[in-house]
């Protein structure tokens, strides 16, 4: 069956029967962070075995899965088993074990995104004694969520630009925004002064960020050279080209959202109000002339082609900086059209 993520906790806690949960989804961070917490805080009273066992393994030797869920340790009254990299060849080993419903067992399969067609998603989802639970990339609301967590855990106070600045600069993916996190943190542990926005940036190391946002800049306006010397700069600085893409994508949506609303009847100043996180006042001047000068229907098909790009980058590893650094730049030089007069 579907859950959510809030359900885990309660699952775990009145049932130390037989457990077998999917956690699969593009969110690495995220689903890391589900299974972290449930060894450290809802198994933390019980005296648990952890095993861990790949899709490789299951292929040089099937019955490894059955024969490590069936043997309990005389040392530990509880199993945890963690599988990774299965394929759908190996859901028939799979199946085998939850069907003979192992007691003192929790099975927990780790998969990266799955199709709706994946025979292993639709087993954990169709099956009641299962549960299936996705990871997708956080979205405003989660991060949101996320940094007034933070916040009280730490009791860290930060003013409204610091988290609008959080909300512009976090990673999508929960792991990274948390490390992110960790350096305020640290670094006011035990002081006694405010957060400031100034210090905060120079915390998270913001000249990437700041590459990210003229990046994005200049390639709606159509400047090809400066494009690519700034791409180039962020991959030699080992920024991932998914996370590249990702940043034009999400600035192509904020233009996206603000030409629907203006669609709709409103002025600039009116549709801009619905971004969240807020536009930064310094950004609005070039934001406007984006919204201005870029059709909806362009905006809508370049979207597409960034996501087929990220796609791409991500089954072809070995070519992906190559194929980000073509894919924004055609977006580019389409900008030019839209600036040469």
């Amino acid at each position: 069956m579907i859950i959510k993520d809030f359900q885990i906790e309660k699952i775990v806690k009145e049932n130390k029967g037989f457990l077998p949960f999917l956690i699969y989804g593009p969110n690495e961070g995220l689903a890391r962070d589900h299974i972290k917490k449930i060894k450290s805080d809802y198994l933390n009273d019980v005296d648990f075995e952890e095993v861990s066992i790949t899709g490789k393994s299951l292929d040089l030797n099937p019955d490894i899965l059955e024969t490590s869920a069936s043997s309990i340790s005389m040392f530990n009254s509880y199993k945890l088993i963690i599988l990774e990299s299965l394929k759908d060849k190996n859901i028939s080993e799979l199946e085998r074990v939850i069907d003979s419903a192992p007691t003192q067992t929790m099975l927990i399969v780790r998969a990266d995104n799955l199709k709706k067609t994946s025979k292993l998603r639709k087993f954990f989802e169709s099956n009641s004694q299962c549960y299936a639970l996705a990871c997708y990339e956080d979205d405003a609301k989660s991060m949101m969520r996320l940094i007034d967590s933070f916040v009280k855990e730490n009791s860290i106070s930060i003013d409204r630009d610091i988290k609008n600045y959080l909300m512009q600069t976090l990673s999508t993916d929960r792991m990274i925004s948390y490390n992110e996190l960790q350096k305020i943190s640290l670094f006011y542990t035990n002081v006694d002064a405010t957060p400031n926005l100034e210090e905060v940036k120079n915390l998270l190391n913001d000249a990437s960020s700041n590459n990210l946002q003229k990046m994005n800049e200049s390639v709606m306006y159509g400047n090809t050279a400066k494009s690519s010397n700034i791409i180039s700069k962020l991959l030699s600085e080992g920024n991932n080209p998914i996370s590249i893409l990702r940043s034009l994508v999400n600035y192509l949506k904020r233009v996206h959202k603000v030409k629907v609303e203006m669609k709709k009847g409103s002025n600039f100043d009116t549709a801009i109000k619905f971004l969240r996180p807020p536009l930064f006042w310094k950004d609005k001047d070039n934001f406007h002339q984006h919204c201005t000068r870029w059709p909806l229907n362009k905006i809508e098909r370049n979207l597409s082609q960034l996501l087929d790009a990220e796609i791409n980058c991500k089954t072809n590893n070995k070519l992906s900086n190559v194929l980000c650094e073509r894919s924004i730049l055609t977006i580019c030089h389409e900008g030019k059209r839209r600036f040469q007069n």
